[in-house]
């Protein structure tokens, strides 16, 4: 069995490394070789892409911004997996608000602006408004945060989309499996911490179990509406007893990367197992888990005050260290959420020894 995967970063590198255990084997296409690519057993460049789709069984991607030409072949072969529709919904956050909606699925009220000026407008008479880019930008790139005290700076025009602020008591996500089959399955949902877009941490399992199954059933309800194929991660602002979708991700998420240590099955297994269609199981979190993200700095000197015997270090070997680029994750696992919560704070400490603004 050969999976393809489109993108070359640490999604995919995590894919491959996880599932080493099966016996398959994994290519990757990208236009340079990044952490995937050097695991794989073969890379391709994306001017090969007839050959890199006509050599794998299954073809799928690790995000949402990748070659248009070669997901559209993958899709015309019938390899691709999820569909190609559900990164057309991602490429335009007016397509993606605008399913969401017409299918009945909780979404913050928006309006939509070529002008960066009116965009500026529209979000002051919300109050308090988010401006996003219709197109590209992710873990806060291109968003603009504006209130009624904010001053106009001029930006560029490009299309976008005006979001009402949630007044939001806490962020939370869910990461769920759907195979061909259209049989379902999720992971414990979590908490999100988030700072200028960001997340740094995650916990799982939250608390409220009622958010919890609003959550399962609207996952469920729009990979239904996707026909989707794969592990899927939505985010969630959460509103007294109700939740609003803040965005869906087409692929593994960051914020399911605590299933790596703690989970019976990690959502790399489950996507790669769905995609290959391959039976897919349901999760058990055998023990309160969640992540610190790595971002814009290193950990040479800090390995040993990491780990220990709940912690786990996933590094992306990225050539770079850039301000606010993920450069790795750490897992941690405790007896109780109380006691994730308490090990995060020390890492960020640890981590982050000139304060979490200087990185981020």
């Amino acid at each position: 069995m050969i999976l393809g995967i489109i993108g070359s970063g640490q999604l995919g590198y995590m894919m491959i490394n996880t599932m080493r255990k099966y016996p398959m084997e994994f290519y990757v296409i990208d236009k340079n070789k990044g952490p995937a690519g050097y695991i794989a057993d073969k890379f391709f460049y994306l001017n090969d892409y007839k050959n890199f789709v006509d050599s794998c069984d299954y073809v799928t991607f690790e995000f949402e911004q990748v070659d248009e030409t070669v997901l559209k072949y993958a899709e015309e072969k019938n390899k691709l997996r999820p569909n190609i529709k559900t990164v057309d919904l991602k490429k335009d956050r007016l397509l993606e608000k605008d399913f969401l909606r017409r299918n009945n699925l909780p979404v913050a009220e928006y309006k939509i602006s070529d002008s960066y000026k009116e965009a500026f407008e529209i979000a002051k008479s919300f109050g308090k408004g988010v401006i996003k880019s219709r197109h590209g930008g992710y873990d806060g790139k291109n968003q603009y945060f504006i209130d009624e005290g904010s001053r106009y700076i001029e930006e560029g025009n490009i299309p976008y989309v005006i979001e009402k602020f949630i007044d939001y008591d806490y962020e939370a996500s869910i990461i769920a499996v759907r195979n061909e089959n259209k049989n379902f399955e999720f992971f414990d949902p979590s908490f999100n911490y988030n700072k200028n877009g960001i997340l740094i941490y995650n916990i799982a399992p939250l608390k409220d179990y009622n958010i919890n199954n609003k959550m399962i059933d609207i996952a469920k309800k729009l990979m239904d509406k996707l026909k989707y194929i794969g592990v899927m991660g939505i985010e969630f602002y959460v509103v007294n007893d109700s939740v609003i979708i803040n965005e869906y991700s087409p692929r593994v998420h960051n914020t399911g990367h605590h299933t790596l240590l703690g989970s019976s099955v990690s959502q790399f297994e489950e996507h790669v197992r769905s995609v290959m269609n391959l039976n897919i199981i349901k999760p058990v979190l055998f023990k309160p888990s969640g992540i610190l993200n790595i971002i814009g700095t290193d950990i040479n000197g800090k390995v040993n005050e990491i780990i220990d015997d709940k912690t786990d270090i996933y590094w992306y070997h990225k050539s770079e260290t850039i301000r606010k680029r993920k450069m790795g994750h750490i897992n941690i696992y405790g007896d109780s959420y109380d006691d994730v919560s308490e090990r995060i704070n020390k890492l960020i400490n640890t981590v982050y020894e000139n304060g979490l603004n200087n990185y981020i």
